[in-house]
């Protein structure tokens, strides 16, 4: 029996009244609704679900199974879970540590390039801005002794930003 038989047999019970009659059978049965129940929580990567699948106590084709059944009908798709990561982190990360987090979520990197192919430069300026306001607590740099402001410098480039965009928003935070 192809798969895609096997999947739409899955999904009209009529037609696989007499299907799932394996231990086998059951299983696969039993690993596509916990990965639809785990999609019902939260959007997920592909590593994400199998991981879980695993961890959950699947066999290795019982996942294999249950990520194909969610990935033919659309659920799972790495590259609108990385856009919608972008979109909303994009205010208060710098590009390289949303790639990180992307990369650890199993998103492969040709993926997260073209997720990034409308990220504008400017988000990523205002999260800098933001970040600085965050870690000088209301203070002006003026008020900040040289240490203080490297170590300030030296944190947003542990964050992942530019050395020289760090340097500008300094400027510019230095002159209001």
């Amino acid at each position: 029996m192809s798969e895609d038989r096997y999947i739409l047999s899955w999904r009209n019970p009529e037609d696989s009244a007499d299907f799932f009659k394996t231990e086998k059978d059951e299983e696969y049965r039993k690993a596509a609704e916990k990965a639809m129940s785990l999609l019902l929580q939260q959007d997920r990567t592909k590593k994400n679900l199998q991981d879980r699948l695993y961890r959950a106590g699947f066999s290795e084709k019982a996942s294999a199974y249950a990520l194909q059944y969610v990935m033919h009908f659309g659920y799972v798709d790495d590259l609108r879970y990385a856009q919608n990561y972008i979109s909303y982190h994009k205010g208060e990360r710098s590009r390289k540590e949303l790639r990180y987090k992307l990369m650890e979520r199993g998103v492969p990197p040709e993926i997260i390039a073209e997720a990034f192919s409308g990220y504008e430069e400017e988000a990523e300026y205002e999260a800098l801005k933001k970040m600085l306001g965050k870690k000088l607590k209301g203070k002006s740099l003026s008020e900040l002794d040289y240490p203080a402001r490297e170590k300030a410098a030296a944190y947003l480039a542990r964050k992942g930003y530019a050395l020289p965009a760090i340097r500008s928003v300094m400027r510019e935070w230095d002159e209001k």
